[in-house]
């Protein structure tokens, strides 16, 4: 991974300042706090909104937070704010990458009051779990205490039983699964790990990594978000859980660390800025069909409303125009949205850039349709009496 341990511009505030909420009873007081703070963190007023409708589906989250032996190998990137507008990518342990992500959303946990729940892949003789607004607003500040304490002061060491803590989440959740189907609701559960499923021993065999997929198999009865946030360069690790994705029948995000993140986004969906916010959010469990698809395959003209919906809000998308019917008037609209937007840092272009490059989405989508495209959409007129645009 190219520049890590060099300094770039980046908007202020982007790694969460530990403010908690306001006092309990406030409640216009503190959603203007928790407004503020994420805006400072360059969160649009889209994503804000997204954020909060995502926190009311999604009422615990619950991370494994991998603290075995191999998570001393050097191979990690964590993010540092150096300065208002200057953000540090540097080299790093993978265990430091886990302590750095593990801080920022333990922050984000007290700050939204979301229940959150962090357990230890290996236990220590005195901690094995902790957690931030599971017990009440009046304990927050109490519970990331206790947190950004513990995941500051553990030494990684043991092996990988992925298989045993994902079976022991499934029993949590199973306790739990009556209660989220009838509000509609689900679990984000969040795997932060550097490699594969070990037994005692340290060994990993196929007969390990059946008994994990079975595991997670076992969690496709319940209502679930699954985030796997690799914490390795190792193209093993990778490939085994991008496999995994594609074969289970499990609502699953496998992320990398922001910057090889951003290269897959920039691969297929050139024109969006992927900053550190959106990362954020997928790694908090963040759930929406295109956030899931923008490191997979270019989203089509189609899914250019609801994206930017989640980005810049339902007010200012507000009579939009249909980009099937008048590109023109839907690229003016975004592109006046987007000026209005603070910059972000991009981590392919190295510098600061806003949301959308307009001239590069215009190039991908603003041709206009071919003679097929029209006749094609003029059989299924006569065929259903719609058209698809």
């Amino acid at each position: 991974m190219a520049n890590h341990g060099k300094s770039y511009p980046i908007a202020k505030a982007t790694l969460v300042a530990q403010v908690l909420p306001c006092a309990a009873g406030a409640s216009i007081s503190q959603q203007e706090h928790v407004c503020e703070n994420m805006k400072g963190q360059g969160f649009t007023e889209g994503m804000i909104e997204s954020i909060s409708r995502s926190n009311d589906s999604f009422p615990l989250r619950i991370w494994v937070v991998d603290n075995s032996g191999s998570v001393r190998a050097k191979d990690g990137h964590e993010i540092h704010q150096i300065s208002d507008n200057h953000l540090l990518l540097q080299n790093c342990t993978r265990w430091a990458e886990i302590q750095n992500t593990v801080s920022y959303h333990a922050q984000m946990a007290a700050l939204l009051e979301a229940p959150t729940s962090f357990r230890l892949l290996n236990p220590t003789y005195h901690i094995e779990q902790f957690g931030v607004a599971e017990r009440g607003s009046e304990y927050i500040s109490e519970d990331l205490r206790i947190t950004l304490n513990n995941i500051r002061n553990i030494f990684p060491s043991g092996v990988t039983p992925l298989s045993e803590r994902v079976q022991e989440i499934g029993f949590t959740v199973e306790s739990m699964k009556d209660q989220l189907i009838a509000k509609n609701q689900k679990v984000v559960i969040v795997l932060a790990t550097d490699g594969l499923p070990s037994n005692r021993y340290a060994e990993t065999s196929q007969l390990q990594l059946n008994e994990f997929k079975q595991a997670l198999r076992s969690l496709e009865r319940f209502p679930i978000w699954l985030v796997i946030r690799l914490c390795t360069d190792d193209d093993k690790v990778v490939d085994f859980y991008n496999n995994i994705d594609n074969k289970l029948e499990l609502s699953i995000d496998i992320l990398d660390d922001f910057v090889a993140e951003a290269k897959e986004v920039f691969e297929h969906n050139k024109w969006l800025n992927y900053a550190l916010p959106l990362h954020r959010m997928r790694e908090m469990g963040f759930y929406h069909r295109l956030f899931d698809l923008i490191d997979e395959r270019p989203l089509d003209k189609g899914e250019l409303v609801d994206f930017f919906y989640l980005i810049y809000g339902a007010d200012a998308m507000d009579g939009i125009p249909n980009p099937q019917l008048d590109w023109t008037g839907f690229l003016d609209r975004i592109a006046y949205l987007t000026k209005k937007e603070k910059f972000q840092w991009n981590p392919i272009k190295k510098r600061m850039m806003p949301w959308v490059d307009i001239r590069t989405l215009d190039n991908k989508f603003g041709k206009l349709p071919t003679c097929s495209f029209w006749l094609a959409n003029l059989q299924f007129i006569l065929l259903t009496g719609k058209s698809q645009i």
